[in-house]
């Protein structure tokens, strides 16, 4: 009878530990695409939260979580925070881009990517 509640306690945790790693990897990708959404190198994005590379790097490769603390720095970077930790974007209140970019007529959101383009274009 104790053998079937230590193993039943340990299938629990197993499961518990399960769901907390793939919450974690889930994190760890949506913040190395939110980097690379934003266009900067693991190096500065590491010192815009200033914290050390090697552990931002962990952070990307899940085998570290990321502090709250480094979160809130994130938000700085222009990183959409709240994407980061549960996959769904906010719009920004800063300019709402999105709306006044789809209020615009079809010629002008072209004109407007190409300009984006060309300010892109190495």
């Amino acid at each position: 009878m104790q053998d079937k509640m230590s193993q039943s306690g340990l299938l629990v945790q197993m499961n518990k530990n399960a769901r907390e790693n793939s919450a974690n990897e889930q994190i760890s990708a949506r913040l190395k695409q939110e980097r690379k959404r934003i266009g900067l190198n693991q190096t500065t994005f590491s010192e815009s939260i200033n914290t050390a590379l090697s552990s931002y790097v962990k952070y990307e490769q899940g085998k570290r979580v990321i502090p709250a603390d480094k979160l809130l720095e994130l938000k700085k970077t222009g990183a959409d925070v709240c994407f980061i930790l549960t996959g769904k974007r906010v719009s920004h209140p800063e300019g709402h881009l999105e709306s006044r970019f789809a209020r615009l007529d079809q010629r002008s959101q072209q004109v407007v990517q190409e300009l984006i383009n060309l300010l892109l274009s190495d």
